[in-house]
């Protein structure tokens, strides 16, 4: 029996001599990631997690590799290693990873984090490299992705789908911030408001207007944003009311006016569809007070646009606004005339009458600005001709 004792030692010798070559002959994960071996590095971390999970230390290390080989890819395949490290990450600071580690960790996304959300910014900037944006969508994509609190990636994303014309991936992209961003900013409400008038949902735009700021008179794009909205919507009291506060707050911003001014003559001539309604109908009571309305409304509606000419009174547009008033207010009023009771036809046919010379003067005003006009001509000689053959004059 003794004679086997040599034997059994040295082959003990030489399995323990095997497993200690191996070992020493084995490369360290440090010394792959140096050599850039990270799919090996990686693979020896998984090997020595099986054996023991619970190895922070291994796993942001895993987490950094995968950041290293997401910058080694073009920014559109780079959002399944930064998934990968921020799973590893998440994984690290689960198995109450130390304070030091854990600052780290958060360093590492906000470096990552600001250069994409930077490199987001400068290939929108450059459109002779990224004309589809496609580029600039990956990197902030990428940014939202190792940052999804933070509202400015969400934005720069959605101002490039809008650029895009994909108004549906912007409004999405802003709906998925306002719900993971701790803090809303006003922008990214008007923001919202902006894209939902660009698509038509008045609804909504004139609810996301109202919840970006409070002192909406006090910011004209929201206020003139929630105008466009209120007006899509057809909700013309509300944009009247707003119009009301604008004009009292910027007396001299022409186009404030003129805007007022219009929405004005619109309820005007709604008015003025009643009163015909109440001639019609042989309402006496009814026709007074609508027509002390019409004409109420009326006036302020040619103060306002008539406030407009006073700020730029060689601005063709407001000269339009005035010309177009005089005319159509002039058919509403011989409208109201035809169906009128006897005692008010008088005072009605001298309101169009007066309407009328005052369309005349200002289309006159208009051809002046853009001499040879066919259309104005023509619109003029029809008003001439009319006051000729209405009121002889």
């Amino acid at each position: 029996m003794k004679y086997f004792f040599p034997t059994r030692l040295t082959g003990l010798v030489l399995v323990i001599g095997f497993f200690f070559a191996c070992s020493s002959s084995k490369p360290s994960i440090d010394s792959l990631v140096e050599n850039n071996e990270y799919e090996l590095a990686l693979s020896s971390i998984e090997e020595s997690l099986l054996q023991n999970p619970n190895q922070p230390t291994l796993i942001i290390q895993k987490g950094e590799i995968n950041i290293i080989l997401a910058k080694q890819q073009e920014a559109e395949n780079r959002s399944n290693f930064y998934a990968e490290a921020i799973t590893a990450f998440d994984e690290a600071v689960n198995m109450e990873a130390d304070s030091s580690q854990k600052a780290g960790i958060e360093e590492a996304l906000n470096r990552e984090w600001s250069q994409e959300h930077n490199s987001g910014t400068a290939s929108f900037n450059n459109e002779t490299t990224d004309a589809d944006h496609s580029v600039t969508i990956a990197h902030f994509k990428n940014a939202i992705l190792l940052n999804p609190g933070e509202s400015s990636s969400y934005q720069s994303l959605a101002t490039t789908y809008f650029t895009s014309g994909e108004i549906q991936e912007a409004i999405a992209t802003l709906n998925t911030a306002k719900n993971s961003v701790e803090e809303v900013p006003n922008s990214l409400y008007e923001n919202l408001g902006f894209l939902y008038l660009q698509d038509g949902n008045a609804v909504q735009s004139v609810f996301y207007f109202e919840l970006a700021n409070t002192d909406i008179i006090g910011n004209k794009n929201i206020a003139f944003g929630l105008v466009n909205a209120y007006i899509s919507a057809g909700e013309r009291e509300e944009a009247v009311s707003l119009l009301r506060e604008l004009s009292t707050t910027y007396p001299t911003d022409g186009a404030i006016r003129n805007v007022y001014g219009t929405q004005l003559y619109l309820v005007t001539q709604e008015i003025m569809d009643d009163l015909v309604s109440a001639y019609s109908e042989g309402d006496t009571s009814l026709a007074s007070q609508i027509r002390f309305e019409a004409e109420g409304v009326g006036e302020q509606a040619e103060q306002e646009l008539i406030g407009a000419l006073n700020t730029d009174s060689s601005n063709d547009d407001y000269i339009e606004s005035l010309a177009v008033f005089y005319n159509n207010m002039t058919g509403k009023y011989l409208e109201a005339h035809r169906v009128a009771f006897d005692e008010d036809k008088t005072s009605l046919e001298n309101k169009a009458s007066v309407l009328l010379n005052f369309a005349i003067e200002y289309y006159q005003k208009l051809l002046e600005s853009s001499p040879g006009s066919q259309s104005i001509e023509d619109t003029i000689n029809s008003l001439n001709t009319l006051k000729e053959n209405r009121f002889g004059s």
